[in-house]
């Protein structure tokens, strides 16, 4: 709407952009502080989650991959290659009226293969080790 009003401004004798004393709408996102955790208060939290292996597990692909909760929790078994230590995130869970729904992403950019670490490799496959005669599409982290 701004810009149209400059534009207006600019070239068709308008007085002045009223949308400028209107100001912006919403909140400044740039206001709020990113907390991110550092390597070692993560590797504190993830010594004290050892005993829960879902959890320990969950926090560790949220961690060394970047994932978002959604992606995390709609994870099956078929979106690990272990031979090319990747990851596919292609999908989303979210619940709506209590029904659990898995969808595509929200944004084309959202799907994305991601490299994964070695040892992460390793302990994901050991993970879905535990479960046994687990399907390719059985979720890896349920709530």
């Amino acid at each position: 709407m701004s810009a149209i009003l400059n534009f207006s401004v600019k070239y068709y004798g308008l007085k002045e952009n009223v949308a400028r004393k209107a100001g912006a709408m919403g909140k400044k996102e740039s206001d709020r502080e990113m907390l991110i955790w550092t390597k070692d208060e993560y590797m504190r939290f993830a010594k004290a989650k050892m005993e829960e292996p879902m959890h320990y597990y969950a926090f560790e692909l949220l961690y060394w991959c970047g994932i978002r909760e959604g992606e995390l929790l709609a994870l099956t078994p078929s979106d690990f290659d272990f031979n090319k230590r990747t990851l596919k995130i292609n999908k989303n869970y979210q619940r709506i009226n209590g029904c659990d729904i898995i969808t595509e992403p929200k944004t084309p950019k959202s799907n994305r293969i991601i490299k994964m670490p070695s040892f992460l490799c390793d302990e994901m496959q050991d993970y879905i080790g535990m479960f046994y005669g687990v399907e390719k599409d059985t979720r890896l982290f349920p709530i």
